[in-house]
């Protein structure tokens, strides 16, 4: 009981929007203008208007020439456009009806944080349902946009660039209010599209299934979650929008236990050590998701297991070169050895030296040295020297087994550079190169 009062708790918590701080009135043209409001209108001469009932019935109304009215939102489709009154009356654009909108900037002064969406279901370049999101995501278009009586946007595509925007007819433009969410792990409770904004009928793609799980993105708009649905290492940069009522928190499943050193992704990122407690949220293809100390990274899934790992491996081997070893081909050139701990490639200014001594073994190739303390084990300080400058890092994670395309290494070293050591071959893989082959 307790444990379903606190999962309540969490989902009420989730789903709670704030108050709004704004007033609920602004002045404009004579008049008050409310929240939600588009525009006004009058009648050229007396008409009667209709809603559609629930039952699907309709009723009507008789409105007086002159007489003003608020108008709360606006559809446009097949060259036709229509005003919703207040109480469900809608009224279709003609001679009979004079509109005058109220400019963007006003609409949108009333509200805290407000949000930009494309209501013009005409066809156009501009889908119906677009978000006008200011700012940028990597992976998806961000705009910058301009506030006045209507809103200029450009906007840019990651490969594409800086495309020119235009203006947008303030009637176009629904304002709704974006509120922060927090951006932890929620699953579907019910199938669903993917929408490419937040709005029913908007630009839609495939379905997503019930349990599908997705990163909130932090920001809910119109009654929609802006969502990134979770890929292999993170890396599939979908968006999508998910209704509110169709999410629910992620809870953690059980503990797990770091194997070795490894860095935890996610709006930030961490160093995570062999031994570490973490929580499991969710787990597809071949990474996990985690929660640690209240925030959540993802890592390969291989790095986690369900019992407490042995002690912290220690290197004793040597890491000189094997007597045998003659020759060692990387991405930037082939090395082969000219005297007992050195290789040397045909460009200038290539080589490889080892050293090894009672208190470090250092490893130098093209000109960039490291420094290992000894002895090697997991958190030991690792330096590198390139130009002159040194750089103090560490072991994060000495692999037992390591497998790349030229072969598998027994105790390689992986350092806080992102870089790979195998005993008797030193570099194996990094940013600047990588082991193709070796004899």
């Amino acid at each position: 009981m307790k444990k379903y009062m606190i999962t309540l708790l969490i989902v009420l918590a989730f789903f709670t929007n704030p108050s709004s701080s704004k007033a609920a009135e602004a002045q404009w043209d004579g008049a008050q203008v409310v929240k939600g409001q588009t525009g006004k209108m009058t009648f050229t001469k007396d008409v009667k208007v209709y809603k559609k009932n629930a039952n699907g019935t309709y009723s009507s109304m008789t409105v007086k020439r002159n007489n003003y009215f608020r108008v709360y939102d606006i559809e446009k489709y097949d060259n036709k456009t229509f005003y919703w009154m207040s109480s469900g009356y809608r009224v279709q654009a003609t001679d009979l009806v004079v509109f005058k909108k109220v400019p963007l900037n006003i609409r949108a002064s009333l509200y805290d944080n407000p949000g930009y969406i494309n209501i013009n279901g005409q066809a156009s370049n501009l889908n119906y349902g677009t978000h006008y999101l200011k700012g940028f995501e990597y992976g998806s278009p961000s705009y910058d946009i301009v506030i006045g009586e209507n809103l200029y946007y450009d906007y840019t595509y990651p490969s594409e660039g800086n495309i020119r925007g235009g203006y947008i007819d303030a009637t176009d433009i629904r304002i709704a209010e974006t509120i922060k969410r927090d951006e932890g792990l929620y699953k579907l409770t019910a199938d669903t599209r993917h929408l490419r904004g937040p709005m029913a009928g908007g630009n839609a793609g495939g379905k997503y299934s019930k349990g599908t799980v997705f990163q909130s993105l932090g920001i809910e708009i119109n009654g929609y979650i802006r969502m990134q649905e979770l890929g292999t290492w993170g890396e599939d940069f979908i968006f999508t929008y998910i209704p509110v009522t169709l999410l629910q928190p992620v809870q953690s499943q059980e503990k797990r236990y770091i194997r070795y050193g490894v860095v935890g992704k996610g709006k930030k990122s961490t160093e995570l050590k062999r031994f570490d407690e973490v929580m499991l949220l969710t787990e597809k293809n071949m990474t996990a998701w985690i929660e640690i100390d209240g925030e959540t990274y993802y890592v390969p899934k291989k790095v986690l297991a369900t019992i407490k790992p042995n002690e912290s491996p220690v290197i004793t081997t040597s890491f000189l070169p094997n007597d045998t070893l003659q020759q060692l081909v990387y991405t930037n050139g082939v090395y082969k050895k000219t005297a007992n701990n050195r290789f040397e490639a045909q460009s200038n200014n290539q080589f490889i030296d080892y050293l090894e001594t009672e208190q470090t073994f250092s490893y130098e190739k093209d000109g960039i040295k490291y420094l290992f303390d000894k002895p090697v084990t997991e958190g030991s300080k690792v330096t590198r020297i390139e130009n002159g400058m040194k750089n103090e890092g560490f072991v994060r994670a000495i692999h037992y087994t390591f497998t790349e395309s030229s072969g598998t290494f027994n105790n390689v070293v992986e350092t806080s550079y992102g870089e790979f050591f195998a005993p008797g071959y030193g570099y194996i893989k990094g940013y600047s190169s990588e082991l193709r082959s070796y004899e």
